[in-house]
């Protein structure tokens, strides 16, 4: 029956009560669909646009967002100074952007700046030339020393990797020496960015070492991003490590210069014919900042002679600079004397390289080094000049105007727009997806997570729908002197915390040998007081004449229970398996408490633990919430014709 009537409806009144009660539950419909939205844009989002906390993903419908989404990937915030290489690349970005999260929240200012780069693909002329130049880096970058690269890759895909590659956990934990218990614990935290920038920086050769190199090499394959292995995706996520940047970076602070695009027309390395006051600020440059292992110098019997003294002035004797060495290396032989310790012109792999960069920082005058092209600049400028031949070959192929080859940058700037203008939503794609890609990795296999969390819903509802029915049935038929009692008891359970029956509970479980069982998970839940309070309102709200029908049939006690009270129970039914099946799937922090072995676990625990290492990538995490619930929402509405019709058949009666 209507709350107002046909008449009143069309009344004044009566139109503004209507529409007032529609405009509370548009209201409150849009509180339960906000926050839901906000977690479905999340879990599609990267470090870019994520704490903008947005219910619609704006990369959709605008494009300098989705290159700007492209720019995160290719500079993570885990990298070292990823917004100092950015500006590096693309001089024009704004001086005060200093994180992605900075560059997410200032729409108006990143929509106008990124409009302006990709305006530049507009001209057919300019879009050519830049095609031209990123074929040129994409043949360059897959010759480059893996050693002198930088990897923008995705933790996601550091587990499967390893799993791959080592087959267990065991072998891992060897291999690394480390003790996880799953391939999304494993941490390598020197992936993200190692020092390259550091004066005395040399990488440690070691296991880790060496599965990075493997990692980098199926990265610049594409094995990770498919669209991007092919000819016109030059700017993979691998990339030479260049170091113009904190050249720029020292120039302007040396010669008070704030304008990036200037300090990028510099050029680097600066050559000998430059003026004096910039030659003199490089060698200063080269002698306080430069990373070392790009050094080089002629080896002479001069140069010998002095290493030897600066051998015996730091270590004193052999036995000494053997035990130091071997804290490094255990495979470092005896020397016996110092002439044994051989002087290169470029850095010596080991321990002693260490020991060479210290050397020549001290000893040897700066103007007698030289660069090595293990320089990304210098092994670019020479790879242009040995294909166009002369500057003027590469200035004719560029469409530049350059004084000195050294002016010639690392062009991973038109590599980048190029590939993106190529594979625009191919990126996008990559992106909505790999949160998922790495939930459905995770959760999937994860042993038996997935049987055992159908096997404990199954039970869980068989064992609610048993239990409750039966107890709110016979404390509806059968008048016990102590119904009321026990229906106050049923309810007083709900009055305590779950917490404060977990202690009770575990130690009970315990003493009963039912840790680590499906018996743990199912039987302290089986009985609800609230439902079985419900289901006895029920019963007795049903007629008695058709008790006494069944009876007067010949029907027995459970037959009635069954075909005839049950039936009728059934929205009661529908909302009680619901809540069932909503703590048995949902149920995480119960199960860690009474079962520790991982084999039992169900995809909740294993999500909760997923949350836990996933911590630094929170959207993630929100793709790991909404694949979860998923379930819950296919339950829920295959439930809900069952409970409305709950709400309709009281007033049918």
């Amino acid at each position: 029956m209507s709350i107002i009537n046909a008449a009143e409806q069309k009344s004044f009144k009566g139109r503004i009560a209507v529409t007032t009660i529609y405009t509370l539950l548009i209201l409150g419909s849009l509180t339960m669909i906000f926050p839901f939205a906000i977690m479905a844009t999340g879990s599609i989002s990267n470090s870019f646009d994520y704490d903008r906390r947005s219910p619609f993903p704006r990369f959709l419908v605008s494009r300098p967002d989705r290159f700007l989404r492209v720019l995160c990937n290719y500079f993570p915030p885990s990298h070292r100074g990823s917004i100092r290489q950015l500006r590096s690349f693309f001089p024009s970005l704004p001086s005060d952007w200093q994180s992605w999260s900075q560059i997410g929240d200032e729409r108006r200012q990143g929509d106008a700046w990124a409009t302006a780069v990709l305006a530049e693909l507009d001209d057919p002329d300019t879009l050519e030339r830049y095609r031209l130049i990123a074929r040129d880096y994409g043949e360059f970058a897959q010759t480059c020393d893996l050693r002198e690269t930088v990897l923008a890759y995705d933790q996601r895909y550091v587990g499967p990797f390893l799993r791959r590659k080592y087959g267990s956990l065991e072998e891992l934990n060897r291999a690394w020496e480390i003790s996880i218990d799953t391939f999304v614990k494993v941490s390598a935290n020197e992936w993200s960015g190692e020092p390259v920038d550091q004066r005395t920086y040399m990488p440690y050769v070691d296991t880790r070492y060496q599965d990075l190199l493997v990692f980098r090499q199926q990265y610049r394959e594409g094995r990770f991003s498919q669209f991007l292995d092919r000819p016109d995706s030059t700017a993979g996520f691998l990339r030479p490590a260049a170091l113009a940047y904190i050249w720029e970076e020292y120039a302007g602070k040396e010669l008070g210069i704030a304008d990036h695009q200037a300090l990028h027309a510099l050029p680097f390395p600066v050559p000998d014919n430059a003026p004096a006051k910039l030659r003199n600020l490089w060698l200063r440059f080269l002698q306080e900042r430069f990373p070392l292992r790009h050094v080089a110098f002629t080896v002479s019997p001069k140069w010998r002679a002095e290493f030897e003294t600066f051998l015996k002035d730091r270590f004193r004797n052999t036995d000494y600079l053997n035990r130091v060495m071997r804290d490094e290396d255990p495979a470092w032989p005896d020397i016996h004397s110092w002439a044994e310790v051989v002087l290169t012109g470029e850095i010596p792999d080991g321990p002693v390289g260490r020991v060479w960069m210290d050397f020549v920082s001290t000893r040897i005058p700066v103007h007698q080094w030289r660069l090595r092209d293990t320089l990304p600049e210098i092994g670019f400028q020479n790879f242009a000049l040995d294909k166009h031949r002369t500057l003027s070959g590469v200035n004719k192929a560029y469409n530049l105007s350059l004084n000195s080859i050294e002016e010639l940058r690392l062009p991973f700037r038109e590599a980048v727009l190029v590939t993106f203008h190529n594979h625009e939503w191919g990126f996008i794609w990559d992106q909505v997806s790999a949160n998922y890609r790495a939930v459905f990795d995770y959760l999937f296999r994860r042993g038996r997570a997935v049987v055992n969390t159908v096997v404990l819903v199954v039970l869980t509802i068989l064992t609610t729908l048993t239990v409750n029915p039966l107890a709110g049935y016979a404390l509806s038929r059968f008048r016990l002197r102590q119904t009321e009692k026990i229906l106050v008891f049923c309810l007083a359970t709900m009055a305590f915390p779950t917490a404060v029956a977990a202690i009770p509970g575990f130690l009970l479980l315990r003493d009963l040998g039912l840790l680590n069982t499906f018996s743990a998970l199912v039987l302290p839940g089986a009985a609800n007081g609230m439902t079985i309070f419900l289901l006895k309102g029920f019963f007795d709200s049903l007629p008695q004449d058709l008790f006494e029908a069944a009876t007067i049939d010949g029907a027995s006690e459970w037959r009635i229970f069954l075909s005839v009270s049950l039936p009728l129970v059934k929205p009661i039914l529908a909302v009680s398996a619901l809540n069932a099946f909503i703590l048995a799937y949902n149920g995480w922090a119960w199960a860690i408490i009474v079962c520790q072995d991982p084999k039992i676990w169900t995809m909740a625990v294993w999500t909760y633990q997923f949350y836990q290492t996933q911590t630094g990538q929170p959207f993630t995490v929100m793709a790991a919430f909404i694949v979860n619930s998923i379930p819950v929402l296919a339950v829920f509405l295959f439930c809900q014709k069952i409970i409305l019709r709950g709400i309709i058949l009281p007033q049918l009666k």
